[in-house]
């Protein structure tokens, strides 16, 4: 088994970006829609039936557990899509800028190696909330994995595009959307070889 490597990032317990839709009839903060995920860890590359995925040179797989979707406080329907998720590694000064938006990595193969289902473009009705146990991906760049000042750089949070139009083309964060985190508030982020040896129950 390949040596772990652990480190502290920030993680808050709660990440809410709770701006209001103007105009677009989406969640508002007084009625937000709820995702809770937990972070896996972070792997350099697993193997499927063609072959092994390499995450590359200094960068590895942020893995998530999309644990639940609830819209109970939401008076409308909620479309949840996974590729809307990402990770904004750019440096404080960018934050609100696109440039370095890391976004769900596609590869349904990653899911079925491990074992889960791929989490789906969903649509959850009013007042409804929807388990999905499901994991996703995100490729992103590890800089310092020795836990040094530079890997606490940048953190590690699910973000979702919620603009019109592109994923990665709007100014539009987490509108109407709270994040909770129940990952412990000192979880250590486990970095390994094979993405199958990260813990994710």
């Amino acid at each position: 088994m390949a040596t772990q490597t652990k480190w502290f990032l920030s993680l808050p317990t709660l990440v809410a970006g709770s701006i209001a839709l103007a105009g677009c009839g989406g969640p508002s903060s007084s009625n937000p829609t709820i995702i809770s995920y937990r972070s896996v860890g972070l792997c350099k590359g697993y193997e499927t039936p063609d072959g092994p995925v390499t995450a590359g040179a200094n960068k590895g797989f942020a893995v998530f557990k999309i644990e639940s979707v609830d819209n109970t406080k939401y008076a409308s329907s909620f479309t949840f899509a996974p590729e809307r998720l990402f990770v904004n590694q750019s440096p404080p000064v960018l934050a609100l800028g696109t440039a370095n938006r890391r976004f769900v990595h596609p590869d349904p193969r990653f899911a079925q190696t491990m074992g889960f289902t791929s989490a789906s473009e969903t649509t959850l009705a009013a007042g409804e909330k929807r388990d999905f146990n499901s994991i996703v991906l995100i490729p992103l760049n590890i800089t310092d994995p020795s836990g040094g000042a530079e890997a606490n750089k940048f953190s590690f949070e699910l973000a979702y595009d919620t603009g019109e139009g592109e994923k990665g083309e709007q100014q539009n964060v987490n509108d109407g959307i709270v994040f909770t985190i129940t990952s412990p508030a000192d979880a250590k982020w486990s970095v390994v070889e094979n993405c199958k040896e990260l813990a994710f129950k």
